[in-house]
């Protein structure tokens, strides 16, 4: 199965949405109940997510490329390397 680089894209797009909903949301609804948005909060789960997002999109450009050439690749294990 080989991916285009459209839909390496697509997917790390999707997760970093996928992120969002679960995170920014409900730290929103926290911060809208106290009276007061915490953007540092919001911002800090906002570069939380795309870093999630960097890590799908390497482990997805792994995958591709140890699929076309049959090499073990590195950046199959993403960012963080497990």
């Amino acid at each position: 199965m080989s991916f285009t680089n459209k839909e390496i894209l697509i997917k790390g797009v999707l997760e970093f949405l996928r992120i969002i909903v679960i995170a920014v949301i409900p730290v929103l609804v926290s911060s809208l109940e106290k009276g007061a948005v915490d953007l540092k909060a919001i911002a800090i789960v906002g570069v939380i997510a795309g870093l999630k997002a960097i890590d799908k999109l390497l482990h997805e450009v792994g995958v591709e490329k140890e699929e076309e050439t049959g090499v073990p690749s590195e950046f199959i294990t993403g960012l963080v390397r497990f």
